[in-house]
């Protein structure tokens, strides 16, 4: 199971973008990033061009293509998706297809409410793309640390 350190500001930060876009209303998406020479740190958060409603989220794929350039110039990789759904999180079957990196390790993180509540990491539900690309729940407090 990855570990991975979350600066508590990141956390702070991501609520806050995630509920400007969202207003309250829509689904919003963003990435945490970390450096290739660091993985377990989590260092950015990245808000990509995306359409959105209450239940969904699409993220442009001409941005996809030219975010992926930007890491691989910068040296960094995407450590987990992040993003709200109205009520209770939970991994949709949506989720489940259509990782923004599917690869052993990824991470995809679903806050509730829309992210109206407290930036904190509680009724969040946490899934890690296991060896076999399939999608296995994670204790989301064991798994992100906050630093």
């Amino acid at each position: 199971m990855n570990r991975v350190r979350l600066p508590q500001r990141l956390l702070q930060d991501s609520f806050d973008q995630l509920r400007a876009c969202g207003a309250g209303h829509a689904e919003c998406v963003l990435y945490w990033c970390a450096a290739r020479t660091e993985p377990d740190l989590l260092t950015r958060l990245v808000h990509p061009v995306h359409q959105a409603g209450p239940r969904w989220y699409d993220v442009d794929s001409t941005w996809i293509t030219r975010f992926f350039l930007d890491l691989r110039r910068t040296g960094q990789t995407v450590r987990v998706q992040v993003h709200t759904h109205p009520r209770h999180a939970g991994h949709s079957e949506t989720d489940d297809q259509f990782a923004l990196a599917p690869a052993p390790g990824f991470l995809s993180l679903v806050i509730p409410d829309f992210a109206a509540g407290p930036a904190t990491l509680a009724d969040t539900v946490l899934m890690e793309m296991d060896p076999n690309c399939d999608w296995v729940p994670r204790p989301t407090q064991e798994v992100l640390n906050l630093v």
